[in-house]
C-alpha cells in the first residue's frame, strides 16, 4: 500500500535521512520517534506531498506520490501538523467539517457532510463543546478538534506530527487507543511522530526510530528506551 524506495530527505543542504526502504500494508499504527531536529517533521511533510521527494520515491498503491494531484492526495492522505491553529473565530464543528471538503470540491454536489462526525467528536470528548469558537476553548480542546478534522477526512493513510501536544494524560491514552482501533478495524495506515514514547509503545504495531540519518525498526519493549 505504502512504499518508500531509496528515499533521501534533506533540509537545505543537510542530509536528514538516507537510503530509506520500507513497505507498509493496511492495519498499521507506526510510532515514529527521534530527537528534535532529527528530521521527523520533514519526513512527514514529504510523505503527504508538502515537500518534494528529492532522491528516491514514495509510492501509494504502486503509484508514485509525485503523480497524485492535490485532490487525489486529499482523498488518500490526511495530515495533522504540530502547529497550533492561528484562526480563532471558527467553531469547532466547522473546523471538523473541513475534513469533508475535498469530497464536496470534487463532486460539486451534496454528500454526506455529517459523515460520522458525531461519533468522532464523542470519542475525543469534544461533542459538548462543538459549537464553541476556537478562542473559547483550551489548547487541548483545539488540538482534539484538529485531530477530529483529519479523522473525518476518512483517508486510507493518516500522518500525524505530535498529535498529543497539549493533551492531558487521559486524553493521550484515549487518542492512541482510538488510532489503533481505526488502523486495525478500518484498514488504515497511521504514522504518528511523538515524544510520548512510553505511552505510544503500548499501542503501536510498528516502531521506527530516526537517528543519525537512519530509520531503524525497534520492538515495543525497546521503543522508549532509545531516549
Amino acid at each position: 500500500m505504502l512504499k518508500f524506495i531509496e528515499l533521501e530527505i534533506k533540509r537545505k543542504d543537510a542530509l536528514l535521512i538516507q537510503n530509506f526502504n520500507r513497505e507498509l500494508n493496511e492495519g498499521e499504527l507506526v510510532i515514529l520517534t527521534g530527537v528534535n531536529g532529527s528530521g521527523k517533521s520533514t519526513l512527514l511533510k514529504t510523505m503527504v506531498g508538502l515537500l518534494p521527494t528529492q532522491t528516491g520515491d514514495i509510492q501509494i498503491k504502486q503509484r508514485s506520490l509525485k503523480a497524485y494531484s492535490a485532490t487525489e492526495r486529499s482523498h488518500t492522505i490526511a495530515y495533522v501538523n504540530s502547529k497550533k491553529i492561528e484562526e480563532s473565530h471558527i467553531r469547532i464543528i466547522d473546523l471538523v467539517r473541513l475534513g469533508r471538503y475535498p469530497y464536496l470540491k470534487v463532486h460539486r454536489e451534496t454528500v454526506n457532510i455529517e459523515f460520522d462526525i458525531s461519533s468522532i467528536l464523542q470519542a475525543l470528548g469534544i461533542e459538548a463543546i462543538q459549537n464553541k469558537f476556537l478562542n473559547e476553548v483550551s489548547d487541548g480542546e483545539m488540538q482534539k478538534a484538529t485531530i477530529a478534522r483529519a479523522l473525518v477526512q476518512d483517508t486510507p493513510i493518516l500522518v500525524m506530527d505530535e498529535p498529543t501536544a497539549f493533551l492531558d494524560y487521559p486524553s493521550k491514552k484515549i487518542l492512541f487507543q482510538l488510532l489503533k482501533t481505526m488502523a486495525i478495524e478500518k484498514n488504515k495506515i497511521i504514522i504518528c511522530a511523538t515524544h510520548d514514547v512510553e505511552l505510544a509503545s503500548r499501542y503501536g504495531t510498528q516502531f521506527w526510530h530516526l537517528e543519525n540519518r537512519v530509520i531503524s525498526l525497534s520492538d515495543k519493549s525497546m521503543a522508549w528506551t532509545s531516549f
